[in-house]
């Protein structure tokens, strides 16, 4: 919940700090979310406004402003109204979109957090894990996508309807079970397993796709424990 606030305070001083899109600048976009660099004085203003107007909202969220690096930020215009972000129910509509792509670190990782020109939409959209159950006899279809730092959004089927959640991670697990996470990400590289699911009454398989930002790829333990964390996330968000 820390890492949402801080993020969608950011991105709306990000959306006061830059100037709106004109015609001219318009025709330098293209649809599939090419960008433009914010400018040197754009991003001073924003530095300034980040550690003076919201430097007490930060100390309040027990938010240390130095461990959160801003890597880049630019204009975009994106090619949808989802900003380029895949959420498992949602039917995106393909649609120009004005907005920014700013890309953060944190805890060791990077991630981009995509917005409207507005602020009305705020997204994390660099993908940490995607879980897919296959369906089974049953008729389950289960999906569940974990956006860096702290975003799960799953999607299940069951008597032919399709059911959707979303959650902040921090709100389900407990902090041993979140840093096991951002541990791994830091850590392990990019992977793809299929496994028998472990929670199933009848074998169906599940896809992994852990994406990584370290250089270490995980053992069968470890991609074992991986499995296991993202079918108990998954169940904590289905009723």
């Amino acid at each position: 919940m820390k890492h949402g606030l801080l993020l969608l305070a950011f991105l709306l001083i990000l959306v006061a700090c830059s100037p709106p899109l004109d015609s001219q600048s318009l025709s330098q976009f293209q649809t599939d979310g090419n960008s433009t660099e914010l400018n040197n004085e754009q991003k001073e203003s924003l530095d300034t406004l980040t550690q003076s107007s919201l430097g007490d909202q930060f100390q309040s969220l027990f938010i240390d402003l130095n461990q959160v690096k801003i890597v880049d930020s630019s204009q975009v215009e994106w090619s949808d109204t989802c900003l380029g972000v895949e959420q498992p129910g949602v039917d995106c509509l393909p649609q120009s979109t004005q907005g920014y792509r700013v890309v953060l670190e944190t805890n060791g990782l990077q991630f981009e957090v995509h917005a409207d020109h507005v602020g009305g939409q705020v997204k994390p959209a660099t993908l940490g894990l995607r879980w897919t159950r296959e369906c089974g006899e049953d008729g389950l279809c289960d999906h569940l996508l974990i956006y860096l730092p702290d975003s799960a959004h799953a999607c299940w089927f069951q008597s032919g309807e399709m059911n959707t959640a979303s959650v902040n991670l921090q709100e389900i697990l407990s902090p041993e079970e979140y840093e096991q996470l951002i541990d791994a990400l830091r850590n392990f590289s990019e992977n793809t397993v299929n496994l028998p699911s472990s929670d199933a009454t009848e074998p169906v398989m599940v896809t992994l796709t852990f994406y990584g930002q370290g250089n270490t790829f995980p053992s069968s333990d470890d991609q074992q424990s991986l499995l296991a964390l993202a079918e108990n996330i998954f169940a904590r968000i289905t009723p």
